[in-house]
């Protein structure tokens, strides 16, 4: 793909759009002079008036009426240096990157440079760069932009009412979420008891194995294990999809879902990685202490349930390009029962003048049986049954 790019690019001339260059900018072990080219040459393509990206390419000389040659690049430039240089310097912070490829058996380098709110600027001057002035690139070539004309830039990139954003809800198998889900609802009628083991104890002349040392039984084993089996019997998984179909980019991207049962049952939300595992009647007490890595790291578009309202939350995607799409986590709605539910959204962003509301109806139909704790231990085991019989047979 990035091969047909070039080739398109390089049959097209110099523009407001395209800048080409026959050789590497001097970076590594270059003058602020030297620098300020490069940095010069990107806000001038940033600034300019144009529909799509704009792109400086290095290492292909113009020759109109022709096609662009290419002459290549001998030396190279490394990503995050040109990232860490230009927006140390530049305001606001600019989205672009940098990328060198074999074409046409030469090394070519391509500066990417997506549209998105303007104006930028440099606060102090760097060489050949003023301070507080904007460039543009004008044809093919770069001006110094008049005030009134930087204000037309912020005002034409502010993107009020000209966004346009899809969002999908999704099941986890990507596909779209049907209206109706059938699940089974249990309802306890009182407080389990504490799980006592059955286990006969292995100490022995005064000295306990490292099983009975070790190993403790789980006082809350009934109650976590009618809450793992409520949850997963009642739950509905989806995850949201987040695409940027406009021409600028959204930044600070956020979306908001509240959940508004219908029919007077209860609801509650859980992310899908907080979901309860399912519970054993004895632990080890050495396993009880996370690993650190599964601490400390994170996920990208973590859906966030609200602490004091666990039938709303939020999803934070981030800045998304034109064209870019952002997926949460799954999420994980418990009906209480059976009943309508209506998914409310609110799409938050930098660029819309407002939130983008909509909302979605699905409903939860299905059976409700009401269970005592020896109620509870027989539907289990009856349950335990039917899937080793199913295991058997498969």
């Amino acid at each position: 793909m990035l091969s047909e790019l070039l080739t398109t690019l390089r049959y097209k001339s110099e523009g407001t759009d395209i800048d080409f260059k026959s050789s590497q900018y001097r970076f590594s072990g270059g003058t602020e002079d030297d620098k300020s080219e490069m940095l010069k040459d990107i806000l001038a393509i940033a600034n300019a008036w144009r529909d799509g990206s704009g792109y400086i390419l290095l290492g292909f000389k113009e020759k109109r009426p022709h096609p662009a040659e290419v002459v290549g690049i001998s030396t190279t430039i490394d990503d995050a240096q040109i990232q860490q240089f230009v927006n140390s310097k530049v305001k606001p912070k600019l989205t672009f990157c940098y990328e060198e490829h074999l074409y046409e058996g030469k090394t070519v380098g391509i500066i990417t440079i997506p549209k998105q709110k303007r104006p930028f600027y440099t606060s102090h001057t760097y060489g050949k760069v003023k301070s507080n002035v904007v460039y543009v690139r004008r044809g093919s070539s770069t001006d110094e932009a008049e005030p009134p004309e930087a204000t037309e830039m912020s005002l034409a990139d502010s993107g009020r009412g000209n966004m346009r954003v899809d969002m999908s809800v999704l099941t986890p198998g990507h596909e779209v979420l049907p209206d109706s889900f059938e699940r089974f609802y249990m309802t306890l009628t009182e407080e389990f008891p504490d799980y006592v083991s059955q286990r006969p104890s292995s100490y022995l002349h005064g000295i306990s194995s490292s099983y009975d040392i070790y190993q403790q039984d789980n006082k809350a084993y009934w109650r976590e294990l009618a809450r793992y089996t409520r949850i997963n019997d009642q739950l509905i998984l989806l995850q949201f999809l987040l695409v940027n179909r406009s021409e600028v980019q959204l930044s600070s991207a956020k979306l908001e879902v509240f959940i508004e049962p219908l029919d007077g049952q209860g609801i509650e939300l859980i992310a899908k990685d907080d979901l309860p595992e399912k519970p054993s009647a004895a632990f080890n007490i050495m396993n009880s202490i996370r690993p650190l890595s599964e601490v400390l790291i994170g996920k990208n578009a973590q859906f966030i349930v609200n602490d004091n309202d666990l039938s709303c939350g939020y999803v934070r995607f981030g800045s998304l390009l034109p064209g870019e799409e952002g997926k949460s986590s799954l999420l994980a709605i418990i009906p209480q029962g059976p009943g309508r539910l209506r998914i409310r959204f609110r799409i938050l962003g930098g660029e819309l003048a407002e939130p983008i509301e909509r909302e979605q109806l699905i409903e939860a139909v299905g059976n409700t049986e009401t269970l005592d704790f020896k109620g509870f231990q027989s539907f289990y085991r009856e349950r335990l049954i039917k899937e080793r019989l199913i295991q058997g047979t498969s």
